[in-house]
Order: structure tokens, then C-alpha cells, then sequence
């Protein structure tokens, strides 16, 4: 079974990039994929309490995030530093573990296949 990493550095809305992203992601792990997800930079806004999408007219991904599990993708990392910066509050209910930069990179040296998108 191949590893896949996705990394999301992409800010939530204002495209459907991340969308488009994670949607990729479900499709690997219902192909039976072993799937892990990242956010970093400004992917980490995805995770920013309180979204409401609607007010843009665009799917809230929070709640596409909360589905993952569904899809047995249970391996969901955000980078620590990036959320520092930003000043971003967690919803906790996503279950994102919060990583260094160190086990990131242990997380890219360990995945078969790495896809991410740059700002």
C-alpha cells in the first residue's frame, strides 16, 4: 500500500485549490491509499474556529475536514510553527496533532508519494 503526504500550504478560500486538494486526498485513501494530511502555512487557516463559508458562498472546510476520518484518513498533521505565526485557534475537534519542523520532515522521508501546492 503506497503512503501518500498531502501538504496544504494554500489558504482555505479564494480558490477551490484546498478543495480540490482534499478531495484528491479522499479519492487515494478510498483507493485504498495510506493517506496522511499536512497544513502548513497558510493551509493552517482551515482549521481557524468559527469559519462560515456561506458568507463567501463557498463550502466551510472545516466540515470537510471533520469528514476525513470517514474516509480512514486519521493521520492529520498541522505545523506548529505556522500556527504560531498566524495566531490560529485549533479546533480542537479535528484532531490535527501539532508538529516541528523535524517531524515533518520525517513525515515527507516516510511517504511514498508527497503532493502539495505552494502559495
Amino acid at each position: 500500500m503506497k503512503r501518500y503526504l498531502f501538504i496544504v500550504s494554500r489558504s482555505p478560500y479564494g480558490s477551490s485549490f484546498v478543495l480540490e486538494q482534499l478531495e484528491t486526498a479522499m479519492v487515494a485513501a478510498a483507493f485504498d491509499g495510506n493517506v496522511s494530511i499536512l497544513l502548513r502555512d497558510d493551509g493552517v487557516w482551515s482549521l481557524q474556529l468559527d469559519q462560515s463559508g456561506d458568507a463567501i458562498e463557498q463550502q466551510t472546510l472545516a466540515k470537510v475536514l471533520s469528514g476525513l476520518p470517514s474516509y480512514e484518513i486519521d493521520r492529520l498533521y498541522v505545523c506548529a510553527p505556522s500556527l504560531q505565526t498566524r495566531g490560529v485557534e485549533v479546533d480542537q475537534d479535528l484532531g490535527f496533532e501539532a508538529v516541528d519542523y523535524a517531524a515533518q520532515q520525517a513525515l515527507i522521508g516516510n511517504s511514498d508519494v508527497v503532493i502539495g501546492g505552494q502559495p
